[in-house]
């Protein structure tokens, strides 16, 4: 049996299909149907390797999906440097019913106020965390980290290592924001010296 190039494997072709399928979809339609089946956040380099565009046409596309997705059912989260495709917070209540989640915890007021620090402190260890709100905060950590409003995110480059704590992409949806960029101005006191420092997107 002769091979002819027609009869070339198709894993072969593969990489070649793939680009011409980008050509023809439009790169926005693919990157669209990637976060769509996406279980996490999607990063720019990622989806760059995936597509094999380069990795400023696939900036340049998110910010024109972001504008699609303004005052939609779905929602384009941006989170550290990872996208990700979720419902509308607006219309959890809803989603809620549908899942069967209609009698959902409230979060209690030193869940709360932990998972503010985090958001505006990030990232932050337990013991910075306790030192600001003056009160263990194992309990209200544990309650988030159970949520996955918060997540670790690395560790602290000082004796003993401590894990630096920050908010996932899941704390957005929750709160019905599109990026930590999105956040009030909030001033907290320094955990060293006391005083309020402003912040407006949680990175020191």
């Amino acid at each position: 049996m002769t091979t002819t190039p027609d009869d070339e494997p198709l894993a072969a072709a593969e990489p070649a299909f793939a680009d011409r399928l980008v050509d023809d979809l439009g790169l926005g339609v693919v990157i669209e149907a990637l976060l769509f089946v996406a279980d996490r956040s999607l990063t720019v380099d990622e989806i760059a390797e995936i597509t094999g565009a380069p990795a400023a046409d696939v900036s340049d596309s998110m910010s024109r999906l972001e504008n699609v997705y303004t005052d939609r059912g779905i929602v384009l989260l941006q989170h550290a440097d990872g996208y990700r495709l979720v419902s509308s917070p607006r219309a959890a209540t809803f989603c809620r019913r549908l899942l069967g989640l209609e009698t959902r915890a409230r979060l209690s007021r030193a869940a709360l106020e932990t998972l503010g620090i985090i958001a505006y402190r990030q990232p932050v260890t337990r013991s910075e965390i306790e030192d600001i709100r003056g009160v263990d905060a194992d309990s209200a950590l544990a309650t988030l980290l159970a949520r996955g409003l918060v997540e670790e995110v690395g560790r602290l480059d000082t004796p003993g290592r401590p894990v630096q704590f920050g908010t996932s992409d899941l704390f957005l949806a929750y709160f019905g924001i599109a990026s930590l960029s999105a956040l009030p101005e909030l001033d907290l006191p320094d955990p060293e010296h006391g005083e309020a420092t402003s912040s407006a997107t949680g990175d020191d």
